[in-house]
């Protein structure tokens, strides 16, 4: 699982009857900046994941991959390898909070 930033939407006209409806979220990578860690860079990892959560460009997210990724009841059926499985309200490590939604 990983931290990611979703950074726009991918459309496809053509696929898999089992994707059809489902919304396709770019997803860029995030890492912790800093020991202890006092922020979140992006990283050079980018996914396309399937949203299950209704999340929205901009928001942070959590991120499951790999075969994990189809266990989720909307996914069961679907040959995918990413899926955003939550949206984040807050990061916090000890008394900092690096992150928060506004």
């Amino acid at each position: 699982m990983f931290i990611g930033k979703v950074t726009g939407n991918v459309v496809s006209t053509q696929k898999v009857a089992s994707v059809v409806g489902t919304k396709l979220l770019l997803v860029q990578g995030l890492n912790l900046k800093g020991d202890p860690p006092e922020s979140l860079v992006a990283t050079s990892r980018t996914a396309v994941a399937v949203d299950t959560v209704g999340a929205g460009e901009g928001e942070l997210v959590l991120v499951t991959q790999g075969s994990y990724a189809p266990l989720t009841e909307m996914t069961s059926k679907m040959p995918t390898d990413a899926v955003v499985v939550g949206i984040i309200d807050a990061i916090q490590i000890g008394d900092k909070e690096l992150y928060k939604k506004r």
